[in-house]
């Protein structure tokens, strides 16, 4: 025998061979399968034969059949029969002639397998009987009556059988009758829905009994992976009328702690189902959409991992930074009121001398003098308690920058971040994206509006500037008399003021008009200012000349001495010297 053929031992005295197949079957399909008996009687002798169509199978089975109904039982491969001489020599010749009529018959018995369920006998015949003369058609079941999913077609001869294989292998079986749907014409009846967030361990049972009070079904099918045949999470319901399919839709939207419709230990998410169509074109917005509102692709741009190339030459220091940096952000992004600006950039590990007009050179030169470059925010982060003796407090090392369009910043960005030629090689600019929370920035835009309020307010009475501009003009041409050479620095001072959105200025409505029609870009309505420093909102464009420094201890000493010269000499010169210096406290 070959290797196709196993020997069963240890089988119990009342084993019948078509319990043997059934066990069998359950491996693979079953060519033919007996066990021997005593003669005269029923009873097993403890032994019997099972022969496979597929070597791939008898051997799956060698090491997963381990009982039989309870009895353990022991599983070999069939070895010749040694008994094949001594029948020839009997001289019995006409059954050798039977066994041979019989072998070739097997060779002309075709399996199919992976066969649909729907598949009947009459369809098997049907498909084949064009390739030659069907004689035999088996479709083996269960005890319970369902098929196992293979067939055996028995044909007239091996040439008869080579034809069917060649030309049904790997082919459907009634494909007609599966490309029928009625999903299309369901979907506009609503009712179907679609089901999520189920547990794995659910089965079809179960999420048809919590489905059941809203009304008949007519089925439920949960979505299996197609390659491990396991729960996705997902499932499909049809109810028989959409009213049905309705109330179950209001049941899943409640919006109370405990409602909704919940199953073994989940709130399931329910809607009505779509079409195909329908859900490729969701599924291609979707994609589409990826970056969101909080702009979560801009928070990798700029990080460079240890180990890699833009992370040779690095000081040790600057990477332990970087990962410190990482790692906030990533805990700050988990609240969803925080995204990552578009046009504002936060500048780490700059030297404590830098100062916010030097930082604002570095980046425009960072994007390269192009045109319409716009910084509406450059500022350096100092300490708010300065030290004994010092007027302003310690630089932080660090500092923001925002500008009007994202493509310079995202420019900035690579151009100064890691960069050893900005502070040298011992200490790189660590340049990312800011991150924004809304709800800081909602109360900083009130607290902005009620500003403008309060100060608008102030300055009708004396007749200052109104919304609407005739006077403002009227103003500004007033000012611009006593120096002309200042002109434009006021002009861009206020146009600066309307790129940072600070109070104080709005634009020309038809200026904003033009804008949005045209599409024409900010800079060609609004020229560029021809001053790169901080922003004058208020008194004359002037520049300020600068203070000279004191020491506080110093102005202490000679608040002192002017003191005790009054009590001294109460005199009116030094009277008058300490009001002076009042004054200059109060400016």
């Amino acid at each position: 025998m070959s290797s196709l053929t196993l020997f069963v031992r240890n089988l119990p005295p009342a084993a019948s061979g078509d319990r043997l197949q059934e066990i069998f079957s359950e491996v693979g399909p079953v060519k033919h399968c007996f066990v021997v008996r005593d003669k005269g009687t029923d009873k097993c002798r403890g032994i019997g034969y099972v022969t496979f169509s597929m070597e791939d199978d008898a051997q799956r089975a060698l090491s997963e059949v381990r009982d039989y109904d309870g009895q353990k039982i022991v599983i070999a491969v069939a070895k010749k029969r040694l008994n094949n001489k001594k029948e020839k020599k009997q001289g019995e010749q006409p059954r050798p002639k039977e066994q041979n009529g019989r072998k070739q018959n097997k060779k002309a018995r075709l399996v199919i397998r992976n066969l649909s369920f729907k598949c009947s006998e009459d369809d098997l015949k049907e498909t084949f009987s064009q390739f030659g003369v069907v004689l035999e058609v088996s479709i083996p079941r269960k005890p319970d009556g369902k098929m196992r999913g293979f067939a055996f077609v028995q044909f007239r001869n091996m040439l008869e059988a080579g034809k069917a294989l060649a030309a049904t292998n790997l082919k459907e079986i009634k494909a007609s009758k599966k490309k029928k749907s009625l999903l299309p014409s369901d979907v506009n009846e609503g009712r179907t829905i679609f089901i999520r967030n189920l547990s794995f361990d659910t089965e079809e049972e179960g999420l048809e009994e919590a489905l059941l009070q809203y009304g008949e079904l007519k089925y439920v099918r949960i979505v299996l992976h197609p390659d491990t045949e396991t729960s996705k999470g997902c499932a499909f319901a049809q109810f028989k009328t959409k009213e049905a399919a309705d109330r179950c839709l209001a049941a899943s939207q409640d919006g109370c702690e405990t409602g909704g419709i919940r199953l073994d230990g989940r709130r399931l998410i329910i809607a009505a189902a779509v079409s195909r169509e329908d859900a490729e074109r969701m599924k291609t917005k979707k994609v589409k959409m990826h970056t969101g509102s909080r702009n979560l692709y801009l928070a990798r741009e700029g990080l460079i991992r240890a180990g890699s190339k833009a992370a040779e030459g690095v000081p040790e220091a600057d990477m332990a930074k970087r990962a410190r940096f990482e790692e906030l952000k990533r805990v700050k992004l988990r609240d969803v009121n925080v995204f990552v600006s578009k046009t504002r950039l936060c500048v780490h590990n700059l030297p404590k001398s830098v100062q916010p007009q030097q930082l604002r050179t570095l980046c425009l030169k960072a994007v390269g003098g192009a045109k319409g470059v716009r910084i509406t925010e450059c500022r350096v982060m100092y300490d708010k308690k300065p030290e004994r003796g010092q007027v302003a407090g310690r630089s932080l090392g660090y500092g923001f920058v925002q500008f009007q369009q994202h493509e310079h910043a995202l420019d900035t960005l690579r151009h100064l971040n890691n960069n050893p030629d900005i502070f040298g090689p011992n200490k790189r600019p660590i340049v990312e994206f800011s991150l924004e929370d809304r709800r800081k920035l909602k109360l900083q835009e009130k607290r902005r509006q009620q500003n403008m309020v309060r100060v608008s307010g102030t300055r009708k009475p004396q007749g200052g500037v109104v919304e609407g501009a005739p006077a403002e003009r009227g103003k500004k041409s007033q000012q611009q008399k006593p120096a002309k050479g200042k002109t434009p620095l006021r002009e861009t001072s206020g146009t600066e003021t309307k790129g940072g959105n600070y109070s104080g200025f709005r634009t020309k409505p038809e200026a904003e008009q033009v804008e949005l029609e045209d599409g024409k870009r900010r800079q060609k309505v609004l020229p560029l200012p021809s001053k790169r420093g901080p922003k004058i909102r208020y008194g004359s464009t002037a520049k300020p000349g600068k203070r000279k420094f004191r020491n506080r201890e110093d102005d202490r000493f000679d608040s002192l001495v002017e003191q005790y010269k009054r009590k001294l000499m109460g005199g009116s010169d030094s009277k008058s010297s300490v009001i002076k210096k009042s004054k200059w406290f109060s400016s």
